[in-house]
């Protein structure tokens, strides 16, 4: 009897983990799951002096979304071109909280990315010169392969 309890606990702890396994996704498909409540972006953490301040940059943080909405495993992965605006982004993505999508009932957690672009043309401009600076800035911070990450 004791073996039979003890090989269903064993069963039951390997589904319940499996069940809380984080769902990689694309940067596109998280507002299927989660959808921005809030951010501290107004506290972010703004250096008053470093490296390309004010260049044409982006910075590309994954992190996870918990089942609670909270942000958890915030890395920096990239800052093109390198400077220090990635604690900037580290910040910002640190604070965020969402709300789970309709969708995510279950309130999945998720690993996924941002692209966080500073000192570019606004993605509403018109402008052909603006457009194709910010698409070349900003495609030079997508993470080719990441649908094949594991989740941390």
């Amino acid at each position: 009897m004791k073996t039979i309890v003890a090989v269903f606990a064993i069963g039951f702890v390997g589904s319940a983990l499996a069940a809380e396994r984080v769902q990689v996704i694309p940067p596109d498909h998280l507002a299927n799951y989660w959808l921005l409540q809030s951010s501290s972006a107004s506290a972010a953490n703004v250096p008053n002096s470093g490296v390309n301040l004010d260049a044409p940059s982006c910075a590309v943080v994954s992190y996870v979304v918990e089942k609670d909405g909270s942000t958890s495993h915030v890395a920096l992965e990239r800052v093109v071109p390198q400077g220090d605006l990635g604690k900037v982004a580290v910040s910002v993505v640190s604070g965020m909280h969402f709300a789970a999508a309709p969708s995510n009932l279950g309130k999945d957690a998720v690993y996924t990315y941002v692209v966080m672009p500073f000192n570019l043309p606004g993605a509403q401009s018109t402008n052909a010169e603006d457009k194709a600076v910010r698409a070349r800035v900003t495609d030079a911070c997508k993470i080719d392969g990441f649908m094949q990450r594991r989740a941390p």
